[in-house]
């Protein structure tokens, strides 16, 4: 058989619904998102969305607490060093802070 009389592939039976309400402008601004990524129909658009798109997971309380206060520490060091004070005792906290804050996005 060649390439030519190959038959196409045939769409999946999609034969279950998801329904969800939203606003008008919601409404709009998906269809227009929908468009403006040259889809035809918005059920692609969100079934892409859906399907492809990695939703991340909520920060656990614990580390979430942690973040808060690291970045309350780079705030109160940040102002020290702008008020021309004294800084230099101050160094290892700021890279501790942000070595903590690296292990937590990688």
């Amino acid at each position: 058989m060649t390439d030519e009389a190959k038959p196409e592939a045939a769409e999946p039976n999609r034969d279950q619904q998801i329904h969800f309400r939203v606003t008008a402008d919601e409404k709009k601004a998906i269809e227009a998102k929908a468009k403006a990524a040259g889809f035809k129909k918005v059920s692609d658009y969100l079934r892409v969305l859906g399907m492809c798109t990695e939703v991340k997971e909520v920060l656990p309380a614990e580390l979430r607490r942690q973040l808060v206060g690291i970045g309350t520490n780079l705030n109160q060091i940040a102002r020290l060093a702008q008020s021309g004070k004294a800084f230099s005792g101050h160094e290892a906290q700021l890279v501790q802070a942000l070595s903590i804050i690296r292990g937590y996005l990688v």
